[in-house]
């Protein structure tokens, strides 16, 4: 099952008459992003909880919320809100654009700067080496998607080298576009509920990798679940093992145990190559930097 992504970004929004779908802490970064471009959106939650807003208005999703949100133009939702639950696909029908905070942001990103990183299990660490290293090697990084931070809020506003971004299989089906970089670390069944089925999940979570812009992913070449569905990753793969670089010491600082958590440090580093940063190649530098 295939939806339409929008290819708007958040600049796209002003004047717009907007809903925030969700009012969690993604909710909460979506209303300070959205009130800085001077839009008043309408709030929904499915269980607003009362305290929990503060001072703001939050409409139940089953007590009229959803009849707010038919009126608006544009609806940004938080990834626990299913795709393909009636809700949503009523919004659609009645011609409201769904849209995710982090595919608007994708949309109006540097994203020669940034790599996405995907996967059931192990993209939180990756995510986490990659950032480490880039601060290690003197970059500027922000880690954030899934993994907490909007890299769009207003409150964590400040400039970076490099944008590494985690994404869930819920964010993933948000994406209109991919950077030239990605990663995928994983893949198991999950979350079969929200996608309505494994093939269905695994099609939503790998779409992160291969939106308009992909060129590479670097992949696990261990899992053969991954590398029978090499078609829906980026035209490009480069395949990363348990077993390669045999006799590397660069990331033993990094104090990761498991085979698998060896893996992602050199899923990392093969993704700090492909964006070319200084000192990826140098082992002597990565161990500097893998250090503390």
């Amino acid at each position: 099952m295939t939806r339409e992504r929008p290819k708007l970004g958040w600049g796209d929004l002003r004047g717009a008459r907007v809903g925030v779908w969700g009012f969690g802490r993604e909710g909460e970064a979506n209303l300070r992003k959205l009130r800085s471009l001077g839009v008043e959106p309408v709030l929904v939650d499915d269980s607003p909880t009362a305290g929990e807003a503060g001072d703001e208005h939050v409409l139940a999703t089953a007590d009229g919320g959803l009849d707010a949100l038919l009126r608006c133009e544009v609806v940004v939702k938080t990834p626990g809100i299913s795709s393909y639950s009636p809700q949503a696909d009523r919004l659609r029908q009645a011609g409201v654009v769904l849209a995710g905070g982090l595919g608007l942001w994708l949309q109006e990103a540097d994203r020669e700067r940034v790599v996405c990183v995907t996967g059931t299990k192990g993209k939180s660490t990756t995510s986490s080496i990659l950032g480490h290293l880039l601060t290690g090697l003197g970059y500027r990084a922000m880690v954030g998607g899934n993994i907490g931070a909007a890299p769009y809020d207003p409150a964590l506003a400040g400039d970076c080298d490099y944008w590494v971004i985690e994404v869930s299989s819920y964010q993933a089906t948000d994406l209109a576009s991919s950077p030239p970089v990605t990663a995928v670390t994983s893949l198991h069944p999950d979350h079969l509920p929200w996608h309505g089925g494994v093939e269905q999940y695994y099609r939503d979570k790998l779409s992160a990798c291969s939106q308009p812009g992909a060129e590479l992913t670097v992949a696990n070449g261990d899992s053969e679940l991954i590398r029978a569905r090499a078609g829906l990753l980026a035209p490009r793969v480069e395949w990363v093992l348990e077993t390669d670089e045999a006799s590397a010491t660069w990331l033993d600082p990094l104090g990761l145990p498991g085979r698998h958590n060896r893996r992602n440090a050199l899923i990392a580093r093969r993704v700090l190559r492909a964006l070319g940063v200084e000192g990826a190649d140098d082992d002597e530098a990565l161990c500097a930097a893998a250090a503390g």
